[in-house]
């Protein structure tokens, strides 16, 4: 151990980002004793300095430079670092002791001591210093021309190679696949949720044939791709239990491009997180229970839409332990990730329940500008002392009461309806108070319940992805795959795309120019994708219904094998039509011919 000198340096160093430490000499003072031993009499003098010396202006270097050894308390990160001499050339010393505070953990101590009182709420300025951009240019693009905004050909062009890729690691025989059939195939899956059926085989059967997808594309040919369909390379799939194992790799990359085709549209002023279940009853890990939601099985999306419906962006949870969590907790941890996208200090309102809220997380987005309103839970409210539920309840209903953080200027309030609800605004109060329509009470009847203006707000803004799950409800695609968990997740991708495109087909309306509702856009975009099924495998056997009953050109033809009649399928018959190239009886007892060119 090297022996000390008569007097160190003590230095803060405050840590605001990863690449950098800042650096500022503050005091110089004689150690515990004549070695670096790092005792706790040395920890305690220079805690003592640097909360002295907290608001000193720093230097910064990079931090690569410094060798860090770790000691977490639970107020400090205490490091020593052996700063070398170069970077430090007014330095006399050998050896330093060094404290590091981080940014992100120091905040929440210094509310540790929160101020509740009971006074007016100081009103932010909550004006939006933003606008919506509405491209009136785009009021002219086709259904599939919004679609395509989403799910475009960056998104196509991927899928198709690694189907490819896939079907070659099954079978080394060549499998082709050309993007017009990928497209196809989207159209199909399209049409499949418009016109629900019990199988997708019955849109081939001849008792149930449906003639938009049977003539788009050969069931078989269906299948292929359907068996094929990949996302990602699996060779590049790092195995479970090691570092950086992703559980949903499979679909990994086509999540993100969705997700930065989103992000590129212009955000509305209200916005809310909340969760989404896309169902299903996969026997997977990634399956959670959610008992509220109208699907209670199935893989969790955490999402942020606009008032309209309109996804700007999610992500996928992947259960607990997968991810890294901050002290703020997992759900703010969601809520933080998901504002990026949110233009900072534009005033822009955020909305979420009580899973995501806490203070420290309305204090982190207000300093970043983002103004929230959310439903908390009792107890994240250190030390802020409401009025008893019984106290509330023996007043009228629709009594409340409140607080007010003096420190971050954010309120809580307490509104009891049916039960008790608690809010947490850093912008919207109690005034304008209003009332509201509630049925119940001792005369069972309707009556008028006072609210403070903070639950109209929520109640008014709050409801976007519970739209947007409305919206994909409607017509979502529900076909059961027991081998390929992820095509949910592809089925619940392309959905989305196409009700973010209905949305921003409606915000780009022309003065007087009527909306489309989402079943026409939706079946515009399915018949639109089906156009390019010429160019998929041709189909043996199955003429257009135009052009087996267009009566111009159809005459029997002599063939020299039986094949089975395309009308009654258990007679063999050596005629067949020369324009649809389809066997048919054609005797003195049966006529076969004439009916499939009538019926």
């Amino acid at each position: 151990m090297e022996k000390c000198e008569a007097h160190y340096n003590v230095i803060v160093i405050v840590v605001e980002d990863i690449s950098l430490i800042s650096i500022n000499i503050i005091e110089s003072y004689t150690p515990s004793n004549s070695y670096y031993d790092r005792g706790a009499a040395d920890l305690k003098r220079i805690k003592e300095v640097c909360e002295k010396y907290e608001n000193s202006q720093y230097n910064e270097y990079p931090a690569s430079a410094a060798y860090r050894n770790s000691i977490v308390n639970d107020e400090h990160r205490l490091v020593y670092l052996d700063i070398p001499k170069n970077l430090l050339p007014n330095l006399q010393a050998d050896v330093l002791f060094i404290l590091i505070q981080s940014t992100a953990a120091s905040k929440p101590n210094k509310r540790r001591d929160l101020a509740w009182r009971k006074v007016d709420f100081v009103q932010p300025d909550a004006a939006w210093k933003d606008h919506l951009i509405i491209d009136q240019e785009m009021s002219g693009k086709t259904p599939l021309e919004f679609v395509r905004l989403f799910f475009d050909q960056g998104v196509v062009n991927p899928i198709r190679d690694q189907t490819k890729i896939y079907a070659l690691q099954k079978d080394p025989e060549e499998f082709g696949v050309s993007s017009a059939e990928v497209e196809c195939f989207l159209g199909i899956l399209a049409f499949t949720g418009i016109v629900k059926m019990p199988s997708y085989r019955s849109y081939w059967s001849n008792e149930t044939r449906y003639p938009v997808i049977a003539d788009g594309m050969s069931r078989d040919r269906f299948e292929q791709i359907k068996k094929h369909l990949h996302f990602n390379d699996n060779l590049t799939q790092k195995p479970r239990g090691d570092h950086g194992h992703d559980k949903i790799h499979k679909v990994r990359p086509l999540i993100e491009m969705i997700r930065d085709n989103f992000m590129k549209i212009p955000p509305e002023e209200h916005q809310a997180v909340d969760e989404k279940i896309v169902p299903t009853k996969q026997k997977i890990s990634l399956k959670q229970y959610n008992p509220k939601k109208p699907d209670k099985w199935g893989y969790k999306f955490i999402s942020r839409a606009g008032e309209s419906g309109f996804a700007y962006d999610f992500e996928m949870y992947t259960c607990k332990g997968s991810v890294d969590v901050s002290d703020l907790g997992v759900g703010a941890d969601f809520v933080l990730r998901l504002a990026r996208g949110i233009p900072k200090h534009k005033n822009y309102k955020l909305f979420f329940d009580n899973w995501f809220s806490s203070l420290d997380l309305a204090q982190t987005l207000s300093d970043q500008g983002i103004l929230t309103l959310a439903t908390v839970r009792a107890n994240r409210l250190k030390g802020c002392a409401l009025e008893s539920d019984s106290k509330l309840k023996a007043r009228e209903r629709g009594s409340y009461d409140w607080r007010v953080e003096t420190q971050s200027n954010a309120i809580v309030v307490k509104w009891y309806d049916n039960k008790p609800v608690h809010l947490i605004s850093t912008y919207a109060a109690l005034d304008p108070e209003d009332t509201c329509r509630r049925w119940g009470g001792k005369r069972k009847e309707y009556a008028d319940v006072k609210r403070p203006y903070c639950v109209k707000e929520y109640n008014h803004f709050m409801g976007g992805v519970d739209l947007a799950d409305m919206l994909l409800e409607l017509y979502r695609i529900d076909f059961k795959s027991r081998s390929k968990w992820y095509m949910r997740i592809f089925f619940f991708l392309f959905d989305l795309s196409v009700v973010n495109g209905w949305l921003l087909n409606r915000r780009c309306l022309a003065a007087g120019q009527k909306p489309m509702n989402l079943l026409q856009l939706k079946t515009d975009v399915a018949r639109a994708l089906l156009s390019g099924a010429s160019l998929a495998t041709p189909k043996r056997g199955r003429p257009l219904n135009s052009t087996r009953l267009d009566g111009q050109g159809h005459f029997p033809a002599w063939i020299e094998s039986k094949q089975r009649c395309r009308v009654c399928v258990q007679a063999h018959s050596k005629v067949k039509c020369v324009k649809c190239e389809v066997s048919l009886c054609f005797t003195p007892n049966r006529n076969c011919f004439l009916t499939y060119h009538t019926m």
